[in-house]
């Protein structure tokens, strides 16, 4: 495999199914890399995210809107964080906001871009806290759709996507040194 196919066309309306996706190894990697790389070279210097927003009374919380859920999982609500890891894990999506059983209030409500770089900040953290191989993958999708749509990103968006690019190969060459992979 030499090539990248995961970060390209408008993947919130045609998420990626990641089905059967085969390991090229080094290929892949390097094709990785290079989507990547190509995803960067336009972003501005690298902002790192915001610490998490505790939502006060009256900004959302217990609305069921993602803006407030996400700055709860992010403040260590460990069963909500762990909500959206499946959620994106098995929609790849973002939506608005959740009602009862997580379910997307509007199916239609997920094109807000700042929710998948909250989303992003959130499994980075997960992450970087423990280790578990699934929260950097769906780190890496959640990502490929940013990266996918970085053309529609803010000047501020895109300075928070510039940092993920980076915090994710840092992640991912730390896993492969562990693991003893050279490439």
């Amino acid at each position: 495999m030499s090539n990248y196919p995961y970060a390209t066309g408008d993947l919130i309306e045609k998420p990626n199914t990641y089905f059967y996706s085969q390991f090229g190894g080094a290929a892949f990697i390097a094709a990785w890399r290079a989507s990547r790389a190509r995803a960067g070279d336009p972003l501005p210097e690298p902002v790192p995210p915001l610490p998490a927003n505790k939502a006060k009374p009256g900004t959302g919380e217990g609305t069921g809107q993602s803006v407030a859920l996400l700055e709860q999982a992010l403040a260590g609500d460990g069963e909500l964080a762990e909500a959206f890891v499946k959620k994106f894990e098995i929609h790849k999506r973002v939506h608005d906001g959740y009602g009862p059983g997580f379910r997307a209030l509007d199916r239609r409500a997920r094109n807000d871009l700042t929710l998948y770089l909250r989303a992003a900040d959130l499994f980075a953290a997960l992450y970087d806290d423990g280790d578990a191989l699934r929260h950097l993958n769906v780190y890496l999708k959640c990502l490929d759709t940013i990266c996918a749509m970085s053309s529609r990103l803010t000047a501020d968006l895109s300075a928070r996507l510039a940092w993920h690019v980076g915090h994710e190969r840092e992640a991912v060459d730390a896993l492969m040194a562990k693991r003893g992979i050279a490439l």
